[in-house]
């Protein structure tokens, strides 16, 4: 469990039907979560992601992953956009 005398950030971020940057890589960091903030479902991955090839973070308010990963990670819809919250510890 985290504590609040960790480092965090946190961000939002617009998500279309291109591959769209959620996050840069960097070193140093724990865990990496990100919320979906709608009801549009949203595909992570890496840059050459798409609604075929990504991990399915359901269109539900309130759903999200975590991971931990120093890559770039983006995210993808099939048809308008889709906010999503990121929230990163270290």
């Amino acid at each position: 469990m985290k504590t609040l005398s960790e480092n965090f950030s946190t961000s939002q971020v617009s998500v279309g039907t291109t591959a769209t940057k959620i996050l840069a890589g960097k070193s140093g960091v724990d865990e990496i979560t990100i919320e979906n903030m709608g009801t549009t479902q949203v595909f992570i991955g890496g840059p050459g992601v798409t609604a075929a090839t990504g991990f399915p973070l359901p269109g539900v308010a309130g759903a999200s992953i975590t991971l931990t990963t120093t890559q770039d990670i983006y995210g993808i819809v099939a048809s308008g956009t889709q906010t999503v919250a990121v929230l990163v510890t270290s």
